[in-house]
Parts: structure tokens; sequence; C-alpha cells
């Protein structure tokens, strides 16, 4: 039982209620945010940060698609999760890990902590602040409480 989320610099990402679609001006499709009420009751401060502040959903293009074809397979309309910081830079400028095309809702956890653990902390798009409240709520959090891995399906 984790207090309730705390949005540290007052970031301009408020949220009230269920899930919200974000209208994406780069792309005519909608992107969709994965926080919700309830985070705060599964999921540490940190990754409740992340998910309000970090990551949004997205469905693979055809030029995710094709630009993947050497790596693991993506469908168009693939559910995607990527960073919000860099996910309209040219590729090549992006660094490891900015999107992830999890093959199956057990992959989703597993596949937002190698986000974690490689992307970031080295994204040179994320804000000063925001980088700066991820570092501080990284280190002053657990693994998360019991059953926080199966929320995330």
């Amino acid at each position: 039982p984790h207090g309730a989320h705390t949005n540290h610099g007052n970031f301009p990402r408020e949220h009230h209620g269920g899930n919200h679609f974000m209208q994406d001006p780069f792309n005519p499709a909608h992107v969709i945010l994965l926080a919700t009420d309830e985070d705060k009751n599964w999921l540490s401060e940190f990754l409740c940060f992340v998910r309000l502040h970090c990551i949004e959903t997205f469905c693979a293009s055809q030029h995710d698609v094709s630009s993947r074809l050497g790596s693991k397979k993506v469908k168009l309309g693939q559910v995607g999760i990527r960073c919000r910081f860099c996910a309209h830079s040219p590729a090549r400028r992006r660094v490891r890990r900015s999107s992830t095309f999890p093959s199956s809702l057990s992959r989703i956890y597993q596949s937002l902590t190698m986000m974690l653990r490689d992307h970031f902390l080295n994204c040179s798009y994320m804000p000063k602040e925001e980088k700066e409240a991820y570092i501080m709520l990284r280190s002053n959090t657990s693994q998360g409480i019991v059953g926080s891995k199966d929320y995330w399906v």
C-alpha cells in the first residue's frame, strides 16, 4: 500500500479517472496513457510516475513494421509501448529500447522493465526535471508490492 501518486515538479500530465486518450500531433492515430486511479493501490510511486509521465501505448504503423524486419516481427496495428519524450524523433537519434511491442499480455511487464533499465536514463529528449524525478523515485523504490506484475496485464 503506497501513498497517493505525487506529481513531482507539477508536471503537466494531470490524471483524473480512467485511461486517457491523447491526440498524437504527429500521427492521426491516438495514443493511450496507461495511468489509472488504481495504480497507487498496486504499484510503487516510481511505476505510477512512469505510467503517467514517461510511457504511452500506440498502434504500430507501416513504418514500425518495415523498420523492424531484422528484429522481432511487428504486425500492423500491434499495440506497443513507447517513450513519450523521443517518440517523434528520428529513429537514428533515439537510444536503445525507446519502444517495445510485447508479443503477449504476459510480456508487458518484462518489456517495460527492459525499457526502464536501458532507455530512460539515456534518453536525451527527457526533460531535466522529469529525469531528476525519475532518478529520485527509482532510487527510493523497491520491486513494488506483491502482485504488481499481475496488475500490468
